[in-house]
């Protein structure tokens, strides 16, 4: 029984996928089938049943996913520890950020880790909040910069500030001269809006549905500048987190009703060995949003 082997049957018993655990791993779908199959002789039982596109853990399988999958976390988190305390010049850090948090989160936090780590690599996962949030789950991430309310209790995170989320409109725009917009008055107006993976959407969907509409969209987009831009040229109205800097005078952001306040963390795995590197990413986010000092 090899590590490897235990490696992609983890992948796959969470991913119910051959293909995405093999693009996971780097690897080829054989490559997978394969070592599935030499674990599943050893073992002398089947641990996947196979479907069209989807494999399910059978009962014994389950069984060995539950009682391997601690086993293997503390041993990642070992072989991370002794190769972080042997050598804290070089290694990487995968962090995810949302691309709306990450238009003014990124800048600052990019500056000071070449600075501070220049000989560490930063693997940047661009996705939703929903969707980092889901990838710290299944431990693909050391940190992430997300939407942290209502975490998972397998997460762990410090609050960094808390934003609103507004209705960016045409400044000509009727609704633009309303201090707050109640979200029924958007049951007619073509929204533009972030792709499915992002928190604001699905809190947007549900506010209107209170309202007693399903909104129309024009456009899903995680391209932040594009949304705004589509705004000023009327295609729609979309939503931005009030810390964006718009770049457009003929747009503004108005408040909707009831408000969509959020707080954004930096979060990490529960349970998971944080290198020296990430430790410093959080001591150093933590001081730029709550004290201020590290733009001193």
């Amino acid at each position: 029984m090899e590590l490897r082997q235990l490696e992609y049957f983890i992948t796959v018993a969470r991913l119910g996928n051959l293909t995405k655990a093999a693009e996971l791993h780097y690897v080829s779908q054989p490559n997978i089938t394969v070592a599935i199959k030499k674990l599943e002789e050893e073992l002398g039982t089947k641990l996947f049943t196979r479907e069209y596109k989807k494999v399910t853990l059978t009962p014994k399988g389950k069984r060995f996913y539950e009682a391997i999958l601690p086993l293997l976390s503390n041993l990642q988190n070992i072989v991370d520890e002794i190769k972080d305390t042997c050598d804290k010049e070089s290694g990487t850090i995968t962090l995810g950020i949302p691309p709306m948090i990450g238009t003014f989160t990124f800048a600052p936090l990019i500056t000071y880790f070449r600075d501070t780590h220049p000989h560490w690599e930063l693997m940047v996962v661009e996705d939703g909040s929903i969707g980092l949030r889901q990838r710290l789950l299944h431990k693909e991430l050391d940190l992430a910069l997300v939407i942290i309310d209502k975490l998972d209790d397998t997460i762990d995170a410090l609050p960094l500030f808390t934003a609103e989320h507004k209705l960016c409109v045409p400044r000509n725009h009727p609704l633009a001269a309303k201090e707050e917009i109640p979200f029924s008055d958007l049951r007619n107006e073509p929204l533009i809006m972030m792709r499915l993976d992002s928190f604001h959407r699905q809190r947007i969907f549900d506010e209107c549905a209170k309202a007693g509409f399903t909104p129309q969209i024009a456009l899903s987009s995680n391209h932040i500048q594009s949304n705004i831009d589509s705004v000023a040229g009327g295609i729609g109205l979309s939503f931005l987190l009030d810390k964006v800097t718009l770049h457009h005078d003929d747009v503004v952001l108005r408040s909707t009703s009831p408000r969509m306040k959020v707080t954004v963390g930096i979060a990490w795995p529960r349970n998971k060995y944080l290198s020296y590197a990430s430790r410093d990413i959080i001591s150093y986010l933590t001081d730029l949003y709550q004290t201020g000092k590290a733009q001193e």
